[in-house]
């Protein structure tokens, strides 16, 4: 792997908001840590990424990343040196995003045909070949088990979980723990949970407060700080900005504290990666 931080963010269940997780710690990794971020949607069709950022319009004009893995990748790279440039929309917010494309879901099932022992190594081909710019590059995977996952976890170094408030949630993180212990002898691959962040929990509730102390005592290394729900996370994604571009005046103090915690896990994320 060249010397790029990869992380991924992945957990295998949808709504618990990995989107908004990968761009606010693209967006605070890019404005906090000077570094060149890379956000790679790979989370879906609906290219809610590209919707963060007020980008939706916009996604038909770049190469779709379904290309990459298609049968004439490598073609279109050789006609193509500077294909990331084709690619790639600036968020305006620091990140630069390569948005997502309806074909994934074709491609998706098109691997099952790819022989196992190249069929999850693609991802980490190009983020290596076409990537290596970036000081950081973050995928937002699917919520789900399946190749296109698969090919980013075997890309990614790092693991970031969201984590709603939930019994059944703090199970999926152990398997998802499990898991990934398991990778390098199933896939080759061989990324690390390194961060668990608790994602849109309330304030004062008796279950949360149970939970994170289950959490503390299971990941004490992992656990990140405790991002609040707030109302002003959806309104605002919908206008197309993270917290981070909205003034502080114009946030409930609800928004503030994820902001500031979105923040704060991104500073751990960084630190744990430089320490592990």
């Amino acid at each position: 792997m060249s010397n790029t931080i990869r992380a991924c963010t992945y957990v295998e269940k949808g709504g618990v908001g990995k989107t908004t997780t990968a761009a606010h710690l693209g967006v605070a990794a890019a404005q906090h840590h000077d570094v060149e971020v890379a956000l790679v949607d790979l989370a879906g069709t609906q290219n809610d990424l590209a919707t963060q950022f007020g980008l939706r319009d916009r996604v038909d004009e770049v190469r779709e990343i379904e290309a990459v893995f298609g049968d004439n990748w490598d073609t279109i790279v050789d006609l193509k040196p500077n294909i990331i440039e084709d690619m790639t929309l600036a968020t305006g917010e620091g990140p630069d995003l390569i948005p997502s494309s309806p074909g994934l879901d074709g491609k998706e099932a098109n691997l099952t045909n790819v022989p196992r022992e190249e069929r999850f190594s693609i991802l980490d081909e190009f983020v290596t070949d076409q990537l290596s710019e970036y000081d950081f590059v973050l995928i937002d995977l699917p919520g789900k088990e399946d190749n296109i996952a698969l090919n980013g976890l075997h890309a990614c170094e790092h693991v970031v979980a969201p984590l709603v408030p939930g019994a059944f949630e703090i199970h999926q993180i152990d398997r998802l723990a499990a898991d990934l212990d398991g990778l390098l002898e199933s896939y080759g691959a061989n990324p690390r949970l390194s961060l668990v962040l608790p994602n849109r929990w309330e304030r004062r509730q008796r279950l949360e407060d149970d939970l994170l102390d289950e959490l503390e005592e299971t990941y004490p290394d992992e656990l990140g700080p405790v991002v609040r729900k707030s109302r002003d996370v959806a309104n605002h994604q919908r206008e197309g900005r993270t917290l981070f571009a909205v003034d502080e005046n114009e946030l409930l103090s609800t928004a503030v504290e994820a902001r500031d915690a979105f923040a704060a896990a991104t500073d751990q994320l960084l630190e744990a990666i430089q320490n592990a």
